[in-house]
């Protein structure tokens, strides 16, 4: 099951060993899509391209590292030996990335040349020669890597490795043994095909989990709480586009919550002009409201700083006219205004706006003893935007409606008091529901990404933020630094 979990704010997640290669492919939120999803990250075949120019990036630091570190075993034989083959020279050039469907991803670099130096000894009759030699050889390398979902995290595993060789030019110092070349590419070649597909096998199997396990996997809300994902089944991988889908939903400290409301099924497709869409639905702040902002959880009272003791409506005299008994009761008094939520704000997006329903209670308070009880239904309506990884917006109206619960002098009508609940809503819990829309939800990849030429859209229960994407310089330091160590361990 995928859950959400509230941490104590103020924690962060390591970011020591993050990279954005993986960003690049796949996303730390995954599942295959089910009607009961409620976040969604779509890619599409130009987000790979973007992969690409990743990966050569990576390429390139790993190319110049891999020389000297990367050799071969030796080969050893009756009539022939080969020992201290290293790799001096490695050209793999830009990779090729593409989808599997139903399996992962598939790598290819073409054309890539591999120089391999070291030395050789041949048995001629009783006689062994030896020498030094050198191996130019361009190759084509394709591999697959299955993606799928492992406690809670996404976890790759090599599905196939394939090296097939353009050429093979091997120069021994030595025409007179020309005929040992042929022996020695029967020999090496499928050393060769070893060699890079256990590197290649090993990468996935610990260098990109480990690098996975280490992203972001928790969403700030606001100033309320983290929400913290965990994949719960596969992702989908069509022909041109990768869907990771997740249903989540929040957690209190471990225990399970049974929520009295349910995902309505996300139903959009992958827009190709773009890299990525991220798909949120409502039950996804819902949930999150719901375990934080239960009933009580939002307080606030009038005066205040806003709103201080010198208004007119706080004191009694405020209603002599429009309720005496009121007055007569508590004349030329103090009076305070508290509200409390009654229930959890709920939110909806639909059609480019959010809305933010709770009910309040408001009471009217006289010397520390409630006189008037009204129940409140508020009604917020507000607008989206999206700057960079930050989706947000403004409350754009309020409405309400009221009813009367208690009044300890006599009969109160909606009439004799409503003038006052919008003063005292505008100064106490519409602030703080407007301060939760203004910070908004950030993407747990501000540090990693520049999202530009975004789209935001708000559709029926679910919001879209699709966008391309550039590199931050940390992640392009976070890149090198696995580049330049990928072959120490």
């Amino acid at each position: 099951k995928q859950w959400y979990q509230r941490r104590v704010r103020g924690s962060v997640p390591d970011t020591s060993k993050m990279i954005l290669i993986a960003l690049a492919l796949i996303s730390a939120v995954c599942s295959a899509p089910t009607d009961q999803e409620s976040v969604r990250i779509s890619f599409s075949q130009k987000a790979l391209d973007f992969g690409e120019d990743v990966a050569f990036y990576m390429i390139d630091i790993i190319q110049k590292v891999a020389v000297g570190k990367l050799t071969l075993p030796n080969v050893s034989t009756d009539s022939f030996r080969a020992t201290s083959l290293k790799f001096s020279g490695i050209d793999l050039g830009k990779p090729e990335i593409s989808t599997v469907p139903g399996v992962g991803m598939k790598w290819r670099n073409g054309n890539a040349r591999i120089v391999v130096k070291g030395n050789w000894a041949a048995k001629v009759g009783w006689w062994w020669y030896d020498g030094s030699m050198t191996l130019d050889a361009r190759l084509a390398v394709d591999a697959v890597a299955g993606i799928t979902a492992s406690n809670g995290k996404l976890a790759t595993a090599p599905k196939g490795c394939n090296i097939g060789f353009h050429s093979f030019d091997l120069d021994l110092g030595n025409s007179f043994l020309s005929w040992v070349a042929g022996l020695f590419e029967g020999l090496i070649t499928p050393e060769i095909k070893n060699a890079v597909c256990n590197e290649v096998n090993k990468l996935l199997r610990t260098t990109v989990n480990g690098v996975i396990a280490s992203l972001p996997h928790d969403i700030p809300v606001a100033d309320i709480l983290d929400v913290e994902i965990e994949a719960d089944s596969d992702p989908v991988f069509a022909s041109s586009t990768i869907d990771i889908s997740a249903r989540v939903k929040a957690d209190s400290q471990g225990s399970d919550t049974v929520f009295p409301f349910n995902p309505e099924p996300i139903v959009s497709q992958m827009d190709p002009s773009l890299m990525a869409c991220v798909l949120i639905s409502d039950y996804t702040l819902n949930t999150a409201s719901y375990i934080a902002l239960s009933a009580g959880q939002i307080r606030e009272s009038v005066p205040n700083e806003v709103l201080d003791a010198t208004n007119p409506v706080m004191n009694t005299a405020y209603f002599k006219t429009s309720i005496p008994d009121f007055y007569n009761a508590y004349p030329d008094s103090a009076v305070v205004y508290s509200v409390v939520n009654t229930r959890y704000p709920r939110a909806e997006f639909d059609h480019d706006n959010v809305i933010v329903d709770m009910p309040v209670n408001l009471m009217v308070e006289v010397g520390g003893s409630d006189v008037i009880t009204l129940a409140i239904t508020l009604t917020v309506e507000g607008n989206m935007q999206h700057t960079n990884n930050v989706l947000s917006g403004q409350i754009t109206s309020a409405t309400h409606t009221t009813s009367i619960t208690s009044s300890s002098v006599g009969s109160v009508t909606v009439d004799q008091i409503d003038s006052v609940v919008d003063d005292i809503l505008e100064n106490t819990v519409l602030p703080q529901i407007n301060t939760i829309i203004t910070k908004g939800v950030t993407l747990p990849i501000d540090q990693y990404v520049n999202l530009n030429k975004g789209v935001l859209e708000a559709h029926d229960d679910f919001v879209k933020v699709c966008a391309d994407a550039t590199l931050t310089d940390f992640t392009l330091q976070e890149l090198k630094k696995i580049a330049e160590n990928i072959f120490d361990a």
